[in-house]
């Protein structure tokens, strides 16, 4: 009899903690407001993806639109802190919230505008900003077996603006493999392409596409003296060397109703070896 009781009262504390979770599908972010209304004081807002814990369901109902669609939908009161945001509870609109689990964009934030790259959040590790080029980068190193190429990139504008361009480039290196011992590569020479501009895929969100490289791309790496090679590392004849890219870099540059450039570069270390 103890042991059922024991059972029903843990079934009973194991409910009452569970979570209402919910995923924000608003592309260009979700507003959390004191209160639930439209015009009630905005306390933040959360960026697409972000995991939000609901606390309280309202009656009240509200329809906005979206371009040329209407979306329904009441007012929620979630939990805070969120991701990024500070505040110990408020208001949005549940319209642009969901149950399905979203994998949340790599986020690179500036003054004038904001970087965002297709499902990369949990598969980069940050490292410490270089300058490139006499520009700030900011720098990112990817997991096995991830990629920038085929994404899907988003620059929001903080401000007016006349253009926005984004650019990519790569750097091939020569990957060394001892006969024992993990391969790296090496600071012997690289290669490093010119910028190419990115597709604009759908102009009215500033979304673009990053490129993939081809075959050729990632072999191509120009001239150089094997026995050079060997005789700078200090290379036995039993090591091996291939050509990889070693980089991904993009670089994104608006410019504002005055004429003034805001340019920022990213670079992405690639696993040893892959280019895809």
């Amino acid at each position: 009899m103890f042991l059922r009781i024991l059972v029903v009262a843990c079934f009973a504390l194991s409910v009452a903690q569970a979570q209402d979770i919910q995923y924000v599908n608003a592309e260009n972010g979700l507003v959390i407001r004191e209160q639930p209304n439209q015009g009630a004081a905005k306390i933040g807002i959360l960026d697409y993806g972000t995991a939000v814990e609901i606390i309280e369901h309202t009656n009240l109902h509200l329809d906005v639109k979206d371009n040329d669609k209407k979306v329904s939908g009441k007012w929620v009161k979630i939990k805070g802190p969120a991701v990024g945001e500070y505040f110990e509870d408020g208001y949005v609109f549940n319209g642009y919230l969901t149950e399905e689990k979203i994998e949340q964009p790599l986020k690179i934030a500036g003054d004038t505008f904001t970087i965002y790259i297709d499902k990369l959040q949990a598969n980069v590790q940050e490292q410490k900003p270089v300058v490139e080029d006499e520009t700030a980068a900011s720098v990112f190193k990817l997991n096995n077996p991830e990629t920038i190429e085929n994404r899907y990139l988003k620059v929001k504008h903080h401000q007016n603006y006349r253009t926005i361009e984004v650019l990519q480039r790569h750097r091939n290196s020569i990957a060394v493999q001892p006969k024992d011992g993990e391969a790296a590569f090496t600071d012997f020479q690289h290669y490093t392409s010119s910028w190419k501009p990115l597709k604009l895929e759908f102009p009215k969100g500033n979304i673009y596409k990053t490129a993939t490289l081809s075959a050729k791309d990632s072999k191509r790496f120009g001239s150089f003296d094997k026995a050079e090679l060997y005789s700078t590392l200090s290379l036995e004849d039993s090591a091996t060397y291939s050509i990889a890219p070693s980089q991904i870099e993009l670089k994104v540059i608006m410019t504002d109703i005055d004429g003034y450039k805001t340019e920022k570069i990213v670079i992405f270390e690639l696993p040893l070896g892959k280019a895809s």
